[in-house]
């Protein structure tokens, strides 16, 4: 499906479909995630340098170096981020970098511990001494983009068992300020004219630099493409799409989203199909509804080409109404996971009217 619908694009364009003269707004729901008084923030968003010395650093990699660099199969294996062990000696000149965990103990005076105690605030030092160690989390402390840990323990065991515990949180916070820049950069134009969905059940908040791929009102479905007007293999293709049907009861399993998406593959996307025994199938909230995804990969076997796809589905009982709620990403040159954040992000927008 992917390469081959370039010339029917000018035929579908957005804007033919929205009222004339409409109102395009942006979408600031994201605007405050970067502090633009502060200065340049430095690294990649995925990056996040770790200072611990290395006496403790032994006994908390296992658990907080395993949650940080844990991966998710798409297309390929993929990492959510890529941990870096940052020397003491550069404490100073990494501090404006936008990922930053500092993992330290009180009774001790090597130069990261050292160095915490020196910045934190008296109450989170006697919190520590009183708990026995705790997190904490600040974001743009030194620069516009920034999320900023601290893991402190009140001595090497209370650390080592605080990070065990607090691992995964660790990694939430980082995962939660990576979505959060997604939505940032997604939204920093303008979004398609909100009357375009008047007729709709539903409305999303779709940046202006996508276009309208499809729009079967009798079948229910409706989505959006964003191309680079010059074929580049370093542009993404990115969808996202909305199926939903009438269900007076709960009926949304994992058996009808795998059986309905298949549908869709074939029937909108000239022939894409995934694998049901290799895709990831789990529990989900969607918008605040039980629901299920499927994450993983697609191909299409007439083209040799393939990506990566998520899919949302939910009853709302409202509407008494199942929705499928899905985005895929056609990008053969690079990793399809920070794509595949961004559109999830564009897809949480959705409201069921």
């Amino acid at each position: 499906m992917r390469k081959f619908i370039l010339f029917l694009l000018p035929l579908l364009i957005l804007w033919g479909c929205s009222k004339e003269g409409g109102k395009t707004d942006r979408y600031p729901i994201y605007d405050n995630v970067i502090d633009h008084s502060k200065t340049l923030a430095f690294g990649d968003d995925r990056d996040v340098y770790v200072f611990c010395d290395s006496i403790n650093w032994q006994g908390l990699q296992p658990f907080i170096g395993s949650a940080i660099e844990q991966q998710i199969n798409i297309v390929y294996p993929e990492k959510y981020f890529n941990l870096i062990m940052a020397d003491s000696k550069e404490l100073q000149k990494l501090s404006k970098y936008k990922n930053l965990l500092y993992i330290g103990q009180l009774d001790s005076d090597l130069p990261v511990s050292a160095y915490m105690k020196k910045v934190l605030s008296q109450d989170f030092i006697k919190r520590v001494e009183n708990t026995g160690g705790d997190l904490f989390s600040g974001e743009n402390l030194n620069c516009c983009d920034q999320i900023v840990l601290f893991l402190l323990g009140k001595d090497a065991k209370s650390l080592q068992k605080i990070g065990a515990l607090q691992a995964e949180n660790i990694f939430s916070l980082l995962l939660k300020r990576f979505t959060n820049r997604q939505g940032y950069y997604a939204y920093q134009g303008k979004v398609i004219d909100p009357s375009f969905f008047d007729n709709y059940p539903f409305s999303l908040k779709i940046p202006d630099t996508f276009r309208l791929y499809s729009n079967d009102k009798i079948g229910r479905f409706l989505c959006f493409l964003y191309r680079a007007r010059l074929e580049n293999k370093e542009i993404p293709d990115k969808y996202i799409s909305v199926y939903y049907e009438p269900m007076p009861e709960n009926k949304v399993d994992l058996n009808w989203l795998i059986a309905k998406r298949q549908e869709i593959g074939k029937k909108y996307f000239e022939g894409d199909e995934f694998d049901p025994e290799i895709v990831r199938k789990e529990p989900f909230k969607f918008k605040k509804r039980d629901g299920y995804r499927l994450l993983g990969a697609w191909k299409n076997m007439k083209y040799a080409i393939g990506g990566g796809f998520q899919s949302y589905g939910f009853w709302d009982k409202k509407t008494k109404t199942a929705y499928i709620v899905d985005s895929s990403v056609y990008f053969p040159a690079g990793d399809k996971l920070p794509v595949l954040l961004e559109l999830y992000v564009i897809s949480n927008s959705l409201e069921i009217k």
